[in-house]
């Protein structure tokens, strides 16, 4: 069996989740119902891809500390390949802590440091099937989207803050979360918001927007390709979970409405158990929520 080789780069981070009645606000002590310790982002992603059948292959930039040790256990229990790890002296490994209440919705607390180093990504891209960005550390995100432009494979970018039309240009497709899309355009609705970006690129592009599914234009006309419908218990990394889904499944070559409905219920099943890590779906999981 051909297993699609896919490069997966952006931040990697180790988030403490607790399991609280309500988001605190006040100051005081609380009681957490359940904890859990997992990873986020792109090692999010890049587990998403393995549990489907593919071979995912990480570039995240990693401290020589504490954080980096247990995050890069994590992944190697995961089966990921590590190759393109990067490890420094310099640098501090992200971090989140995150409270998830009774309805699935999180209060964030990210550590995050600032990348002191210039990378060179001396790689010999051409061996991969397909290509993962995000954009949350943008001057090296367009360094590698400059290396691997006339690599003619699928790369996707999930598109949040520090995004641009450089970078949009320089991959096949881009999905933004709908928050990321309307920060981006500045438009008041999702259909004018893809109008919009579509005028100035010939990248294809999507937005996703939790239980609503995700969208795109086709011949100019808003296509809505709806999800199933669960009850959240964790909605954290349901985004890096569907561009993991999305990315694989272009590589096997499926129609563009196939894998947004398949990366749409990849990530709903996700957000059914609190767990973050242990609720990414297999391929089996997908495929009994697929109609003959």
């Amino acid at each position: 069996m051909n297993m699609k080789k896919i490069f997966v780069n952006g931040l990697s981070a180790l988030d403490l989740i607790h399991k609280v009645d309500e988001i605190p606000i006040e100051i005081s002590k609380y009681k957490s119902l359940e904890t859990v310790l997992s990873v986020g982002g792109a090692a999010h992603s890049s587990i998403a891809i393995q549990r489907l059948g593919g071979n995912s292959y990480l570039s995240s930039f990693l401290g020589n500390d504490e954080i980096g040790s247990v995050i890069k256990k994590k992944l190697i229990n995961e089966n990921i390949n590590l190759t393109y790890l990067i490890f420094s002296n310099n640098y501090k490994s992200p971090s989140s802590s995150i409270f998830i209440d009774k309805n699935g919705e999180r209060l964030v607390m990210n550590n995050r440091d600032n990348l002191k180093e210039s990378l060179s990504f001396n790689y010999d891209f051409t061996i991969f099937d397909g290509f993962l960005f995000d954009t949350r550390y943008p001057n090296e995100t367009l360094n590698l989207l400059e290396k691997v432009k006339n690599i003619k494979k699928p790369k996707v970018l999930d598109a949040e803050m520090n995004v641009s039309l450089d970078m949009i240009n320089l991959c096949t497709h881009v999905a933004f979360s709908y928050e990321g899309l309307i920060n981006f355009t500045k438009a008041d609705n999702v259909h004018s918001a893809l109008k919009k970006v579509a005028a100035q690129t010939k990248t294809k592009i999507f937005v996703t927007n939790g239980s609503f599914g995700s969208y795109y234009l086709k011949n100019n006309e808003l296509i809505n390709i709806p999800t199933i419908n669960i009850k959240p218990e964790n909605t954290l990394g349901a985004g890096d979970v569907w561009h993991g889904a999305f990315i694989y499944m272009i590589t096997l070559n499926r129609d563009i409405e196939e894998c947004m409905k398949f990366a749409n219920i990849m990530a709903s099943l996700k957000c059914k158990f609190f767990d973050s890590l242990k609720a990414i779906p297999y391929m089996k999981d997908v495929k009994s929520f697929l109609k003959p």
